[in-house]
């Protein structure tokens, strides 16, 4: 996954306001961010242009890896259900 699939899970969870800040308040998408940057050992530069270049896809590629992760997670469940 490059970073702008990061980027795409970074924004998803942002949209979602289920990611919390302390106060209780919905976390803005820098935290989100940089929390991913120190997780994953990397560097969006700004996420707000890795937020344009998720945009900037065509359509049915706006949630490639969303839909990536998504489609690992039903297949492993296929799998142990044979």
């Amino acid at each position: 996954m490059g970073i702008v699939a990061l980027a795409e899970i970074a924004i998803a969870l942002f949209f979602s306001k289920k990611v919390f800040q302390r106060n209780g308040k919905p976390a803005h998408l820098n935290q989100i961010a940089q929390v991913f940057e120190k997780m994953f050992n990397c560097s969006f530069g700004s996420i707000y242009d890795q937020e344009v270049m998720v945009f900037r896809r065509k359509p049915f590629n706006r949630t490639k890896a969303l839909d990536f992760l998504r489609n690992l997670i039903i297949r492993k469940d296929k799998e142990s259900k044979e």
